[in-house]
């Protein structure tokens, strides 16, 4: 799929995601039409017959693991994008760069109510960059039910102390942490334990389970101090890092917020053969616009040596998502009267720019 585009070519970059509980070794075959050629690519190996290309795995990413994903792209000569994109011979619908890969937020003010003979749970919807599918709720370590709603309505349970967990889901198959509410007990304050096996990459990062006294609700995963999400699995996809050395850290955390100690590992990044390594330049004039419901943040398009192929936006320390265009919108929170981002630019060999940012203070609406 394109990333930039410029009046003779473009860039291009498709995502393979393993989403299965086996490693995954890829080759991905897609058609240019004629006046549209290959130029220059990165991570893969690119052959073609006339305007049939076939690319498969460089080194160090021809087999992908579980829950991990690989890229490699491509400088287009010509405007004509790829066409019959297949993957191992299947459709490549929902591998693009595009892929989703933010987990949904955790399920908000988790509480229950007791009836006669029923025990129900209910809790605050889950926000999500895409849309949240569905929650899955269990009684200990047991799942006792997905549903579509805010709330599940079981028999009561016997007369015991009873840990109850509920996490949003989306369709790419992200998990949020766990709401956490476990009647009748007294205070947690122990914090669970530091996450064994840190395992990082420069699109995914994965890790052991914690244990904790009562139940993990999730991880924070963070690259060079900044904080890609939060998950109740054991693996977080990130966007391409592009080259450097980077620290990762994952922290454990409950339900009543205690946190693990972290574990930490830095890792070095090379370019590999044909490797673009030079970054955008830093966006410029960046700019915000206040609405009734919403906050627009604008900018001026970076420049690249090859094409700039989006921009990475963060809320302080933590990532927003990437735009492929120059403005990002959030909505507008009751009784928030700060705003503030830091936007880089990104081409599509993962090299990024140094950051603008901004923070403003707005009035509150009237009547808050």
């Amino acid at each position: 799929m394109k990333q930039s585009e410029w009046a003779t070519g473009y860039t291009g970059q498709y995502t393979i995601a393993n989403g299965t509980s086996s490693p995954l070794t890829w080759r991905v075959e897609f058609d240019l039409p004629a006046g549209t050629s290959v130029g220059t690519f990165w991570g893969a190996q690119v052959t073609h017959t006339g305007d049939h290309y076939v690319a498969v795995g460089a080194s160090w990413n021809a087999v992908v693991a579980p829950g991990s994903s690989a890229n490699f792209g491509w400088t287009a000569q010509g405007t004509a994008g790829p066409l019959n994109c297949t993957l191992n011979g299947g459709s490549c619908t929902g591998t693009g760069a595009g892929t989703d890969i933010r987990p949904p937020s955790t399920p908000g003010n988790l509480r229950y109510a007791i009836g006669t003979d029923t025990f129900t749970l209910r809790w605050d919807p889950s926000g999500d960059d895409v849309a949240v599918s569905g929650y899955e709720v269990y009684l200990g370590t047991s799942l006792a039910a997905t549903v579509a709603g805010t709330e599940y309505t079981m028999p009561t349970p016997p007369p015991m102390v009873y840990t109850y967990r509920v996490r949003a889901l989306d369709a790419a198959g992200n998990a949020s942490p766990y709401a956490v509410v476990t009647p009748g007990a007294p205070a947690d304050t122990q914090a669970p334990t530091t996450p064994p096996g840190l395992s990082p990459g420069s699109q995914a990062v994965s890790w052991g389970a914690s244990s904790d006294n009562i139940a993990v609700a999730g991880y924070d995963v963070y690259v060079n101090g900044d904080h890609y999400g939060a998950t109740s699995r054991t693996s977080l996809r990130v966007p391409p890092l592009g080259f450097g050395v980077f620290t990762f850290s994952v922290v454990a955390f409950d339900g009543t917020g205690n946190r693990s100690a972290p574990i930490s590992l830095s890792v070095a990044i090379d370019p590999g053969p044909n490797s673009d390594a030079r970054a955008p330049t830093i966006p410029t004039q960046l700019r915000v616009a206040v609405g009734a419901t919403s906050v627009t943040w604008t900018w001026t398009a970076s420049s690249d040596n090859v094409g700039v192929a989006g921009y990475q936006v963060f809320r302080g320390a933590d990532w927003a998502g990437d735009v492929a265009g120059t403005s990002f919108t959030e909505p507008r929170v009751a009784g928030r009267t700060t705003y503030g981002i830091r936007v880089r630019a990104f081409d599509a060999a993962g090299n990024k720019s140094a950051f603008a940012s901004l923070a403003v203070a707005i009035d509150p609406p009237p009547g808050q």
